[in-house]
């Protein structure tokens, strides 16, 4: 019994533990169901179409989840104060899982689930809100205006779903999100790495330049602004293409001036700079394709696999680590899972550059799928047992 209740106080203490615990699942099922459907193994089982269903879910199921859990915790660092334990972390997460099954063939239970996938956000809001806007938190408020703007495409995306605009319009609105989610990465990559990299590694001089930062920051939001209106206004594609190639350019700048060399010997350092390599390549290729040099498709998993894919793995295999009391590093099954995540990324974007989609579609899959499953093994008992140990 007493085990049963530390399980119970331990789980829902800290938003990470069940959002990063349970992502790692959804990881795992949601690319898989996507490939039994690629395959015709399975029937798909949903409303709309499969890839709208596949980028629904690695943006707001994956990514959001991920962001969601971070922010949370994040902010309990930043506030000093907790934002949503217990109950009120149960009510958030629970609207997030119920969320996971929408656009199933059973209209009741779809509509059930994306109405409690909005209100998750809601929610989301609601808890971060105030303390972030509370005097002497001014650099937190962006965190706020990103999720804000994180849930009104949400909105869009459920709208077009749901016909009540054009259903076409989806899969721009779930890019939209994944730039927003992307956005997120620079701001909390900014904030991470240069202060991780000095503490792991003794002598690492990691540089950050107030001006560099300001460009990244706003340059995120321009460029979101940029990609909005070249859907509806296809005649600045070629101008997109080229800001896109500038904010790739100076975020590997920024990128360099955080030392990420001297990681190589620290592998749960060394994951996140990888990362945030495939974040900037991502703004690289992602600009290629727009002037017709690099195929979107590929583009995109640069930024979807690599950007956030690799980037949320090192993250969530160290903040677990390190909020639970236990020593910042990595395990020889954990470095495995670090490569196989980087491994999914190269298969998923340069296969396809050879004719191999069949292959590149198979190999990512289980890349990615081994790659969370060693993270559920490993991080299972972590994140439902009490802290190891109190000192920090």
């Amino acid at each position: 019994m007493k085990s049963v209740l530390d399980f119970r106080s331990a789980i829902w203490s800290v938003a990470f533990r069940p959002f990063f615990l349970f992502n790692s699942f959804h990881a795992v099922f949601a690319v898989l169901v996507w490939i039994l459907i690629l395959f015709s193994i399975i029937p798909s089982p949903f409303l709309t179409g499969g890839i709208q269903i596949h980028s629904y879910e690695m943006v707001f199921g994956f990514g959001r989840g991920a962001i969601i859990g971070f922010l949370f915790t994040a902010g309990q660092n930043w506030t000093k104060r907790v934002l949503a334990k217990e109950g009120y972390l149960a009510l958030l997460f629970g609207l997030w899982f119920f969320g996971r099954f929408g656009f199933l063939s059973n209209q009741y239970l779809s509509y059930f689930a994306l109405t409690a996938d909005l209100y998750c956000d809601l929610l989301v809001l609601f808890y971060l809100a105030p303390p972030l806007f509370a005097k002497g938190q001014e650099h937190n408020r962006v965190v706020v205006v990103t999720y804000f703007l994180l849930f009104l495409l949400h909105i869009l995306t459920a709208f077009s779903f749901l016909n009540i605009l054009p259903e076409v319009w989806s899969l721009h609105f779930i890019h939209l999100s994944l730039f927003v989610i992307l956005q997120f990465v620079i701001l909390i990559g900014g904030r991470i790495m240069p202060f991780f990299t000095s503490a792991a590694i003794p002598g690492s001089n990691p540089k950050r330049f107030l001006k560099l930062e300001s460009l990244i920051r706003y340059g995120g939001f321009i460029f979101l602004a940029i990609e909005t209106c070249a859907f509806w206004f296809p005649q600045i594609i070629p101008f997109a293409g080229l800001f896109c190639l500038a904010f790739g350019m100076l975020n590997y700048s920024r990128w360099l001036f955080w030392e990420p060399w001297k990681s190589k010997k620290v592998p749960i350092l060394w994951i996140l700079h990888s990362g945030y390599f495939w974040l900037c390549s991502g703004f690289l290729v992602y600009g290629l394709s727009h002037l017709g040099f690099f195929p979107t498709s590929s583009a995109f998993h640069v930024f979807t696999v690599g950007g956030i894919g690799v980037f949320v793995y090192g993250m969530i295999t160290r903040v677990s680590l390190g909020h639970t009391g236990r020593p910042i590093r990595a395990s020889r099954l954990i470095i495995l899972g670090y490569i196989l995540i980087n491994l999914a990324v190269v298969a998923r974007v340069f296969f396809p550059l050879m004719n191999k989609y069949r292959e590149a579609y198979l190999f990512s899959g289980i890349f990615w799928i081994t790659a969370f499953l060693i993270f559920a093994v490993k991080y299972s008992k972590i994140l439902i047992s009490p802290r190891a140990f109190t000192s920090s």
